[in-house]
């Protein structure tokens, strides 16, 4: 059964982002078919490999496999969302890099924009570097490489981060530019050649540098004064599997980069029963791995935006 709802926005005055190019599944969640190998990127919804290289998607549903979530073949790692991608930046036997590409809205020439990536080194990798960054075209790229950088020069440099080499954590790096033309495909990978990459030995099983991709975004940096701006949440859920209404999260654009974040809902005896800093994650319904009741649950979120926190409090029901 589909259920519809009201979602009551609160409205507050502030100042907001316009414009974000739209990314196919920007989190990487949605997926065309569950994947159960390795080399499989064309398996999330609007991504793909650019090159030869075998890049690969993980979720979830792929318990059990080589690309499951948090357990797979290049190491453990928890996600907000149950899925991500991964890619080499570096082999030690020969040059060999790895990428992924989707299609974006069109950007607007002449326009500063702002792409934020979360990254995690592998526990599988002995070696972390420096050199990701994306590249933007208006053609989707596709080469016959299997080995060395692509020979383009990233619009989106993180090099100024230094050597990644957190294990643990997700690492957010964010970088601007101008762009210079209607950009349509962005591609995400190590463009720097093994003379010109920063590496580090971190310890690990192999002699290899693999990061795992856990969010994109991108956002005009332009900003404009708006009378009123929502943060909406809806009234109600129904976590049943249908793809319908099954979160409870925040509405909007997933796109959007807050200052911070914090989503936390409690039970009627006061137990917190989920919690995320994660504006684009949400709650489906579990509880310690077993459905949580049916009923009315309280929530609070705090949203930093432009320097301006909000403090929010409200209901939802849990429908099963």
């Amino acid at each position: 059964m589909k259920y519809s709802f009201v979602i009551f926005p609160l409205l507050l005055l502030l100042v907001s982002f316009k414009s974000n190019a739209q990314i196919s599944t920007p989190g990487f969640i949605h997926y065309v078919y569950c994947p159960y190998s390795y080399s499989q990127a064309d398996a999330c919804a609007g991504w793909r490999q650019v090159t030869q290289g075998t890049s690969d998607y993980f979720n979830a549903c792929a318990t059990g496999t080589t690309v499951g979530v948090p357990n797979n073949l290049f190491g453990t790692q928890s996600s907000w969302n149950n899925a991500y991608m991964g890619l080499f930046t570096y082999v030690d036997m020969y040059e060999y890099r790895e990428y992924i590409g989707t299609t974006i809205d069109a950007l607007t020439k002449g326009k500063t924009y702002t792409m934020s990536i979360k990254v995690s080194l592998a526990d599988y990798s002995k070696y972390a570097t420096n050199g990701l960054g994306i590249f933007f075209s208006t053609y989707a790229v596709n080469e016959p490489l299997l080995s060395g950088p692509l020979a383009v020069t990233p619009q989106i440099d993180y090099s100024s981060y230094g050597v990644i080499t957190d294990k643990t954590n997700w690492v957010t790096l964010t970088g601007t530019f101008v762009a210079d033309s209607a950009y349509t495909n962005l591609v995400i990978g190590c463009f720097k050649n093994d003379a010109n990459l920063t590496k580090s030995v971190v310890g690990g099983n192999t002699g290899d540098s693999y990061y795992y991709i856990g969010m994109i975004g991108v956002q005009d940096s332009a900003v404009e004064i708006k009378d009123t701006i929502a943060y909406p949440f809806p009234n109600a859920f129904t976590p049943n599997g249908d793809g319908h209404n099954d979160l409870f999260c925040l509405a909007g654009d997933p796109l959007t980069v807050y200052d911070d974040f914090s989503l936390s809902v409690f039970n009627r005896w006061g137990e917190r029963v989920f919690w995320t800093n994660y504006s684009s994650a949400g709650w489906n319904g579990m509880y310690k791995n077993v459905p949580a009741a049916q009923g009315v649950y309280v929530y609070t979120a705090q949203i930093t935006e432009h320097g301006k926190t909000t403090s929010l409090k409200g209901n939802v029901t849990l429908i099963r």
